[in-house]
């Protein structure tokens, strides 16, 4: 009941189109199944009494409720699909929404396929149940009363015995149900396991080829395969099962009421006609049954995928934050700040107070694991912290609406995501109000302006998946010059410009020195050419803020930071704590 109420509220949106729908191919079965009903006068009327003149009346009753019919089943089957659109539509829309505030370790815990699975079969698979299969069976059910009426009036003893063996019909059903829908869920399950060993096949494709591995990868799917397919078997044997079971019952019962049938014209107790045509409606009736009853049997299974669906929505979310953050961001503060990543006991950050000062470069450095990148990600509101707090202007970050605080900043990541679209689109991201010219004059800063240029399309030119038909130095300068766009008042640029030579990234940084003049912006590098020239540097240690102030001020302290531009030195490197 439960998972029918969470999809009530769906339907509830839609609750009178769907309802349409239904009473129109309701009408349209009643108005078949009169048509049918004009055998009887045919045979009776026509035939038997030889009332000929009867004959046009009969075809014309016949033509009128047979074009109804049509005109209503037309008009339904449109309806269900128009709805289904519609309905899979809404419920994408708040899928992706649920994901996007869904916790980053829940999204890097699960494989991508199995996330398209949830958009390109669960949720399918629940619309068009609900606005195709679910009317469809309402209309089955509908005719099916319609066929009771009608039989027990010509008939009671035939509506009896389809009665009888319906009965044992819905037993076998009650039995099956709960069976068909554990089976279903196991089905769907392996399908998603299957469809991301496909996904990563494809991804993996060079690594294979490269070591060698063709046959390995072949065993490995093969292996998965096997298990969907003894699912998908197990499935089939199950319904192949129902199927014996129900023809039979459903065999018997027409024959018992053809014997009857036959008997009572013979005894001159019903007309031909009446027998004809309560026999052609007892074996539509049991017909019907039988769609009630795989209807029943899908229902189990498509509340399966419901189920699915229901707990990604009812999972654990970022939240919204209802505190608006119209004013610029004066302060930045973590008052004891401790975190530990999801499935992890131990604390990237202990118990951590900073103040990170607004309008000024501000560098994060520290040897590997040390928290740097963990405080950018709380920034982002990718995790919460485990216990303290992080307040912006005075306001806890958990407090602040996320569209408000994610209209002030920009990020560009070490391995920067750009679509398989056009470096333009993947420029604007969408965005409104960004000219061409803004665009360029960004580039130009990034330091790709002419590399885009001198390309073919230039910034038409569309780039593969992932963009990996440019280099890694050429998607990050794509990347920085996205995050530049606009002139977000915090950017956030971790471990941005690792791929890039040192002469390029001189250039950068010198062009964005000038531009981010005034404004915060947050660089977590191990290169020293990178971060020297930052208004502050501050120091991590083991989660913990262990040194502050300029490249100057901490090299005479002769303390962690002047230890770390030394191993570096020393190796060689060309990096901090790489």
């Amino acid at each position: 009941m439960k998972t029918i109420r969470w999809i009530w509220v769906y339907v509830s949106k839609a609750r009178w189109a769907i309802g349409l729908s239904m009473l129109v191919l309701v009408l349209g079965q009643s108005a078949q199944i009169m048509a049918q009903g004009s055998q009887k006068f045919l045979i009776d009327d026509v035939l038997v009494g030889k009332h000929y003149d009867k004959l046009k009346w009969v075809l014309l009753y016949f033509t009128l409720t047979y074009l109804t019919s049509y005109v209503l089943n037309w008009w339904g089957r449109y309806l269900t699909r128009m709805n289904g659109l519609c309905l899979h539509k809404h419920m994408g829309s708040s899928l992706m929404s649920v994901i996007q505030r869904t916790p980053v370790s829940s999204i890097q815990s699960g494989r991508t396929a199995k996330w398209v699975q949830y958009f390109t079969s669960d949720i399918q698979q629940v619309s068009t149940f609900v606005t195709d299969e679910l009317p469809r069976g309402i209309q089955q059910l509908g005719g099916t009363l319609l066929l009771i009426a009608i039989i027990g009036w010509n008939s009671p003893v035939v509506l009896g015995i389809v009665t009888v063996f319906s009965v044992l019909y819905i037993a076998i059903g009650r039995y099956f149900a709960p069976i068909m829908r554990k089976q279903v869920r196991e089905m769907q399950e392996k399908r998603g396991e299957l469809l991301t060993k496909i996904e990563e096949g494809i991804s993996s494709t060079r690594e294979v080829i490269a070591f060698n591995r063709m046959a390995w990868e072949e065993k490995s799917f093969r292996g998965t395969f096997a298990i969907f397919f003894d699912r998908v078997m197990q499935n089939g044997k199950l319904a192949n099962s129902q199927l014996l079971l129900s023809n039979s019952v459903q065999w018997i019962g027409r024959m018992a009421v053809l014997v009857f049938g036959g008997y009572s014209v013979i005894k001159g107790n019903v007309s031909i006609g009446a027998f004809v045509i309560v026999y052609q409606y007892s074996n539509q009736l049991f017909t019907n049954y039988q769609t009630v009853f795989n209807f029943a049997m899908n229902m189990s299974g498509q509340l399966a995928y419901s189920d699915r669906v229901k707990e990604l929505f009812e999972q654990e979310k970022i939240g919204e934050g209802t505190r608006e953050l119209r004013a610029p961001v004066k302060s930045i503060e973590f008052e004891s700040v401790t975190f530990a990543y999801p499935g992890t006991e131990r604390h990237v950050l202990n118990d951590l107070d900073l103040s990170l000062p607004t309008g000024r470069k501000l560098a994060i450095v520290g040897a590997s694991g040390g928290g740097k990148s963990t405080i950018t990600q709380l920034l982002l509101r990718f995790f919460e912290p485990s216990s303290g707090c992080i307040r912006i202007n005075g306001i806890p970050l958990s407090d602040i609406r996320m569209t408000d605080w994610m209209g002030k900043l920009s990020v560009v990541f070490q391995e920067p995501f750009l679509l398989p679209d056009t470096i333009r689109n993947n420029l604007m991201l969408g965005r409104v109000g960004i000219t061409d010219e803004q665009m360029i004059d960004a580039c130009r800063s990034a330091q790709i302006h002419d590399f885009i240029e001198s390309l073919e399309q230039g910034y038409d030119t569309v780039v593969g998946e992932r963009g990996y038909t440019l280099s890694g130095g050429q998607r990050q300068r794509v990347a920085i010059a996205r995050a530049m766009m606009g002139d977000p008042e915090l950017m956030i640029m971790d471990e941005a410009t690792s791929a890039l030579d040192m002469e390029t990234e001189q250039k950068l940084q010198e062009n964005l020195d000038k531009r981010r003049a005034g404004k915060t912006t947050i660089v977590i590098a191990h290169r020293l050419s990178t971060i020297r020239n930052a208004d502050l540097i501050l120091v991590m240690h083991q989660g913990r803020l262990v040194e502050q102030g300029t490249h100057e001020e901490l090299m005479a302290k002769d303390e962690a930071y002047r230890r770390l531009v030394s191993t570096m030195s020393e190796n060689g490197a060309g990096s901090i704590g790489a």
